[in-house]
């Protein structure tokens, strides 16, 4: 019996990870990555910025270094989202009736504190939600299942009672190591792909197409 639901936030809440992309790849192209945006999604969605630097650019980073590029990236990034800043169609109708029907509900997150504030504040729904986890939580990011468990832990709710609303496929793995159900949201990949990834049990365009009485049946 589901008895909370967990949104991923960036691709999940908002359709922003375009923009992500963009932004990262204008910052790494100065440090010789030249990757398409398709594959660096695939190699870096659900990561931490320090994961993600360590990744692509140096493996031995400073901790001051990884912090001036972030926010350097973090800044340009909430600077080109901010005019065009949206929920996915359909989510805030859902929380309202999930919080009529008495669910828990928790964002967990890669996203560090200011980008969680600038998206939570902007789409004004930080009073729908019991738990906000994100990556200065956590040591590891997706497809760890540390941001979920930690997400869980804070609602009062096992994970095997727990619905994850995800968009990449690192964290539907991360979702699938949780031991939780994970429903697909198609905005970074198609159904298809989504529906072929182990532990997906449902996948949507956008909430719009949930109905959350067959979820919760």
């Amino acid at each position: 019996m589901i008895k909370a639901l967990i949104f991923d936030m960036d691709g999940t809440i908002v359709d922003n990870m375009g923009v992500h992309s963009a932004v990262w790849l204008e910052i790494l192209a100065e440090f010789g990555v030249t990757e398409t945006q398709l594959e660096f999604q695939a190699a870096t969605a659900g990561m931490t910025n320090p994961e993600l630097l360590r990744l692509l650019v140096n493996p031995a980073m400073t901790d001051d270094d990884v912090v001036t590029i972030a926010q350097r990236k973090e800044a340009r990034y909430r600077e080109r989202y901010a005019p065009i800043l949206a929920p996915l169609p359909g989510l805030l109708p859902l929380l309202r009736q999930a919080r009529q029907a008495g669910l828990a509900l928790a964002v967990a997150t890669a996203a560090n504190q200011a980008n969680i504030d600038f998206v939570m504040n902007g789409l004004q729904i930080w009073d729908y939600f019991d738990a906000i986890v994100g990556a200065d939580d956590v040591a590891r990011g997706k497809p760890h299942p540390d941001l979920f468990l930690l997400a869980a832990e804070r609602l009062g709710v096992p994970p095997a009672h727990c619905l994850v609303f995800e968009d990449a496929m690192t964290g539907i793995e991360a979702g699938r190591r949780a031991g939780m159900s994970v429903v697909g949201g198609a905005t970074s990949h198609s159904t298809a792909e989504l529906a072929a990834q182990p532990g997906v049990g449902q996948t949507i365009s956008d909430f719009t197409q949930l109905q959350l009485g067959d979820l919760l049946a």
